[in-house]
């Protein structure tokens, strides 16, 4: 409890002296308290200082608290107000892409990016980048695709889609949520249920990319490998009564701010390393001079996966899952180790991986920080990961938002965005392709979409339409 506290404050006071107004208000403060020393004495200039400046130092803490309280109870406001609608992916029995047409899928859909423009839409809206939830979940051994978006950019949405998938279909579904997913911790256990649930970190610095769709594929039909099978086939593993989640939130980042933001990284890294050396000349004098070491293979592969990485769009992303269980079968090891190991076969040593988010998940021990109450620390746990699973929310952007929605044995702070891009993405989420045994796991369409027929009359009476009958 006071480890949390003491490191929010620390994040407070690091962000107000971020700001170049406070250090050149410190300065003329200071400038004027070293002219009243000779007058006062040290201590005394001090306590007079402090007694004329106290409004000063009350406004510096008093300001960033109100306008972070304000612009989240804003923000809260308007996503409240956002009118959201499911949508259910019904897979054709054949499809012959492969994931690279998801990834365009994903580029088409950063495109629908919005955000506060000014002072107004953000203070007053409070507007917020809406964000889009995609969900693989299995009732009881049949998996099921969702996507949740914007009311008003359902047609957008699908649009994208239509056009690499277009025997793809999308049916307007009520919220699983509301039937399958018990609201509280309390009716979990009054269904005789038990709960486990955690989200997925970055191991590594954003800019490391993951192994995707591309190092899975190859050119001979019969060493193709669909990463996405290995979700199916441990989705398909649930008995009666058990329920796995796999949640996917993102919001198109903003391009520029993505790639600045490792700018100096990848800079460092492109410098050629160099090696001191001492050498003796024939007159006996020693001299020192620097040879550069030439990059290995594997060096140069990392340098270009990372270059890869930051030149496509990115995704302020949250990999959330959920396990339910009747308590008699509940086994909390088959989420803690056959959805995390699903998520295992993207990592690689020389670049990034993904592990698991232990400051959230909903297995706590005594020996596990803050070392305190760990079965109360637990029930918390539990019911705010099914707070945030139910609503598909993403953490508030200030720090007061973060205070205001947090618990006494259970503060706000561990869920947290990571960067991933279109690539990425896709990787983890996208239609089967044909290599992925799909008939035992998924419902499929029955018959493929097909257009109006040709010569169909756009414009006419009764008559024209009793032709076409």
């Amino acid at each position: 409890m006071l480890d949390h506290l003491l490191r929010e404050i620390g994040t407070f006071l690091e962000e107000l002296f971020s700001k170049e107004e406070v250090w050149i208000i410190l300065f003329f403060m200071a400038i004027g308290g070293f002219f009243l020393v000779p007058y006062f004495g040290l201590w005394d200039a001090i306590l007079y200082f402090l007694k004329s400046t106290w409004w000063l130092w009350v406004f510096l803490i008093i300001a960033p608290i109100a306008n972070g309280t304000w612009l989240h109870w804003r923000q809260e406001v308007f996503m409240h107000d956002i009118k959201w609608v499911t949508l259910e992916l019904r897979m054709p029995r054949h499809v012959e892409k492969s994931p690279q047409a998801m990834e365009q899928v994903f580029a088409a859909i950063h495109t629908f990016r919005n955000s506060a423009n000014d002072l107004e839409e953000k203070y007053k809206d409070g507007e917020v980048t809406r964000w889009f939830a995609f969900e693989m979940v299995s009732f009881e051994g049949e998996t099921h695709f969702y996507i949740r978006t914007y009311a008003r950019l359902r047609g957008l949405v699908e649009a994208a889609f239509f056009s690499y998938y277009p025997d793809l279909d999308f049916v307007e579904v009520p919220d699983y949520m509301n039937e399958k997913i018990p609201e509280t911790v309390r009716d979990i256990y009054e269904k005789g249920l038990d709960m486990w649930g955690s989200e997925m970190l970055l191991v590594k610095e954003e800019y490391y990319p993951v192994k995707s769709y591309v190092d899975f594929e190859s050119e001979a039909d019969e060493k193709k490998f669909d990463p996405i099978s290995t979700f199916l086939e441990v989705f398909a593993k649930l008995g009666k009564g058990e329920v796995v989640g796999v949640q996917i939130l993102a919001a198109p980042a903003a391009s520029q701010e993505w790639a600045e933001k490792w700018e100096e990284d990848v800079r460092k890294m492109r410098e050629p390393e160099t090696k001191k050396k001492k050498f003796t000349t024939p007159q006996g004098e020693e001299q020192e001079f620097e040879s550069f070491i030439m990059r290995s293979p594997g060096q140069t592969d990392v340098l270009k996966a990372i270059e890869k990485n930051l030149s496509k769009p990115a995704f302020d992303t949250i990999i959330r899952f959920v396990y339910l269980s009747p308590k008699s079968t509940f086994y909390d090891s088959f989420a803690r180790r056959g959805i995390v190991g699903s998520f295992n076969q993207y990592g690689a040593l020389d670049l990034n991986s993904f592990i698991q988010n232990y400051a959230l998940s909903t297995r706590t021990r005594i020996w596990n920080s803050p070392y305190v109450f760990p079965r109360t620390r637990g029930e918390y746990r539990k019911a705010r990961l099914l707070h945030m699973y139910r609503h598909r929310t993403i953490p508030p952007e200030t720090i007061m938002g973060r205070i205001l929605t947090s618990y006494f044995f259970n503060w706000n702070k561990p869920s947290r965005f990571i960067k991933m891009n279109t690539e990425c993405l896709a990787s983890l989420f996208h239609v089967p392709t044909t290599n992925v045994l799909t008939e035992p796991h998924l419902r499929h369409l029955e018959s493929k979409r097909t257009g109006p027929p040709a010569g169909l009359a756009i414009f006419g009476g009764e008559e024209e339409v009793e032709r076409f009958k």
